[in-house]
């Protein structure tokens, strides 16, 4: 077991040991995989299954695999409560340079495993008689997103940026009790500009100006 280089699920308490949130986990070796349950609804699977029982040499394997995963990953992020430093942060100069390399198109955000923005359109019938209202997959990376009543909120781009990273590392607290982030590094992956959010979070974290810096905000 291994985790890739763009990975900081440790750092999150996300992995790569699964914790909570979840019925089965799997662990890989290599004659198969190493199935655990969690709840009473991941037993009744198991049970309905033709399975062999794990031995102790496979069940140690199995940890010791999940540890060097772990002692694999290089990436942390700030410590002490995200939300507000990041909050704190709006001003902060570093946002200004995201104009220069964050292209807003979206990719962090369509391989992200918790962004849930979307978008609703009405698509017309090819003969104009029959119109339906459907929901669709969106990013905040896109200036539409922002558009109430003929003005744009988030026009430019480190403005689209920070609204993202405030919110899956801050905000999200509010929401749902915890952060956005699981750890899994698709979005460093992903980027064509590699930008990487363990290093954006450093910089905005690290120290906060006590006045505006140029950053145009509407918020």
């Amino acid at each position: 077991m291994r985790s890739a280089g763009t990975c900081f699920c440790t750092a999150t308490g996300d992995g790569p040991r699964v914790r909570a949130g979840h019925d089965l986990s799997l662990s890989e070796l290599d004659e198969g995989f190493l199935l655990e349950t969690h709840t009473e609804r991941g037993r009744e699977i198991v049970v309905s299954l033709t399975l062999e029982a794990a031995s102790p040499e496979q069940i140690t394997r199995a940890d010791a695999g999940i540890e060097q995963a772990a002692n694999q990953q290089q990436r942390t992020l700030p410590a002490g409560p995200l939300q507000e430093k990041l909050v704190a942060a709006v001003d902060h100069p570093h946002w200004q340079t995201l104009n220069d390399r964050c292209l807003t198109c979206g990719n962090c955000t369509a391989v992200c495993p918790t962004c849930f923005c979307q978008t609703h359109v009405d698509e017309i019938s090819l003969d104009g008689h029959q119109s339906t209202h459907v929901r669709q997959w969106e990013t905040c990376f896109n200036p539409d997103h922002s558009y109430i009543h003929g003005i744009v909120i988030r026009a430019e781009r480190p403005q689209r940026y920070r609204q993202w990273l405030t919110h899956k590392f801050g905000t999200w607290e509010e929401q749902f009790g915890r952060s956005g982030c699981t750890g899994c590094g698709r979005c460093i992956a992903w980027c064509p500009v590699g930008i990487d959010v363990t290093e954006e979070l450093a910089a905005l974290c690290s120290e906060t100006p006590p006045e505006s810096a140029g950053v145009n905000h509407h918020e």
